[in-house]
């Protein structure tokens, strides 16, 4: 206690000074500074992009290369990092060199309210009506991520954050802890959790079934596996599904699949005929509905065939208001609805062209990308056939929310690429499930950079930028190239280059 008392005088780690701590040559001032628990250090990672082997708080660039973050409570952490001479090697990448400043700051100085954001961030992913807790992806949480990272891939993390859940939030049946990098569930080991029946734990680093011992004795009856390395230990769903049981003896279903009638069809969320299927699918989604929800939808060319067709229908619950549908009702093409078939043939729309002036002509909207689903109906080296059902909300509509069920046929073309023939879009009035809470700010917060495009879609960028601005082609490829293929940027910078008289003759 006396020590705390007495003020900071920060101290600075080097490679020589790390040196001398590992072989305890004196330090003693340096050792203090690391034992004290109501300070700050500072680590800055020179020519680095990202922290390692600490839990930063306010991570942030410090210059063109150099980033840094502070942390407490890491002493046994720091002498780790003063053992390999404050330099982290990185993998088929240059090393992360460390300057670490002992005793930066009081926590009085500087105070980062950790616990009540994690209060927070806890409480906003309780469902109380359906008693679920949802610590998905926990450590990119908005309400947190910006000011200190918190992964539940460490086991003392994972606990406190259990262990504040008894305080914010009331006994919860459902635990969805999807995408978190688990390597183990010992922080599961807690009285209050007893109530557990349903566990999500996808998308996880979990390599032996042996992993779910400390679940032992809860009455799970629902659990999810997929995506962990140990689903690949077993040669059949039998000697699965045994060994799930041995640790949730009381599991009625795995993975979505009812135990109890496994001579009937399996009823999952998703359905893909094939692993490359599955890879193509939601690549192909992420791609067309980033670019979709942009306010140019002029990219959108490069992804329908030149002979593609698209058409619309709405359906809208009795009673529903019309407000901010006209535009949906305009293109609403229900031929049960509709007496006039010759309007519904004008209401076909053929050919890229037509596609993208009609699709620019409905209100921008945002898809929440966590309500989908998918169904590959047919799947081939040259065609697949797939059904996407979502959520997507109206911007500038005061949030109104719409359900989508949209069949895309594709088509495979040279190089790997695939393009659309076929887009069939249906828009709902009714919501089958509640859409993620701000997800619209986190979307529109989601610079997308187009690194997948194909040759074929750049030369077509290149051409159209080359028209608008009479440049040649190798300058517009330039400006593209400079802006990562944003077309709206290159446009901006080739104004501002051609105001200030930049632009050399031979650009044209």
């Amino acid at each position: 206690m006396m020590m705390n008392c007495m003020p900071l005088a920060p101290v600075q780690l080097d490679v020589s000074s790390a040196t001398k701590l590992v072989k305890n040559d004196g330090m003693f001032k340096e050792r203090a500074l690391m034992a004290r628990n109501d300070a700050w250090h500072r680590i800055k990672i020179i020519h680095g992009v990202e922290p390692a082997d600490l839990l930063p708080v306010r991570y942030q660039s410090t210059g063109v290369d150099d980033t840094c973050f502070i942390a407490r409570n890491c002493g046994p952490a720091i002498e780790k990092l003063c053992r390999s001479n404050l330099i982290i090697k990185v993998p088929n990448n240059d090393p992360l060199i460390l300057v670490i400043t002992l005793g930066f700051a009081s926590i009085e100085d500087l105070r980062v309210p950790i616990q009540p954001m994690l209060l927070s961030s806890v409480t906003k992913r309780y469902d109380a009506e359906k008693k679920s807790l949802n610590l998905k992806n926990f450590h990119r949480h908005e309400d947190i991520a910006k000011e200190f990272y918190c992964p539940l891939s460490q086991t003392r993390t994972f606990g406190h954050v259990l262990r504040l859940t008894k305080s914010a939030v009331a006994p919860f049946e459902h635990l969805n802890l999807k995408n978190n990098d688990l390597t183990c569930l010992a922080a599961l080991e807690c009285p209050h959790l007893s109530s557990l029946k349903s566990l999500d734990l996808r998308n996880n680093n979990l390599l032996g079934m042996e992993t779910l011992t400390p679940i032992r004795s809860f009455h799970i009856t629902e659990l999810w596996l997929d995506g962990n390395p140990l689903c690949e230990n077993y040669s059949s769903a039998e000697q699965y599904i045994e060994s799930a049981k041995k640790y949730c003896p009381h599991l009625l279903k795995l993975d979505g699949i009812d135990l109890e009638n496994l001579n009937m069809p399996p009823i999952v969320e998703n359905y893909f005929p094939h692993p490359n299927a599955e890879k193509l699918v939601k690549q192909f989604a992420y791609h067309f509905f980033m670019i979709h929800d942009q306010i140019d939808k002029s990219t959108l060319y490069g992804l329908y065939h030149k002979q593609a067709v698209f058409s619309l229908t709405l359906n809208m619950k009795p009673g529903a208001s019309r407000k901010n549908l006209g535009a949906y009702m305009t293109f609403d093409r229900n031929i049960s609805e509709k007496l006039d078939l010759n309007r519904c043939r004008e209401l076909l729309y053929c050919g890229s062209d037509q596609i993208i002036s009609a699709l620019k002509k409905l209100p921008r909207c945002l898809h929440d990308r966590t309500t989908f689903e998918y169904d590959v109906m047919y799947y081939s080296r040259n065609f697949t056939a797939v059904t996407i059902h979502g959520h997507f909300k109206i911007v500038n509509s005061g949030g109104q929310v719409l359900s989508f069920n949209r069949t895309f046929i594709l088509q495979a073309q040279p190089d790997d690429e695939f393009l659309i023939i076929n887009d069939q879009y249906h828009v709902d009035t009714n919501i089958t499930r509640s859409i993620s809470p701000n997800f619209e700010k986190r979307l529109a917060e989601d610079t997308y950079e187009l690194t997948s495009m194909s040759t074929r879609e750049k030369d077509e960028m290149v051409e159209k930028l080359a028209n608008v601005t009479t440049m040649n082609k190798e300058w517009a490829f330039k400006f593209l190239q400079e802006t990562r293929w944003d077309i709206k940027r290159a446009i901006i910078n080739f104004i501002n280059a051609y105001k200030s008289y930049m632009l050399p003759q031979e650009a044209f």
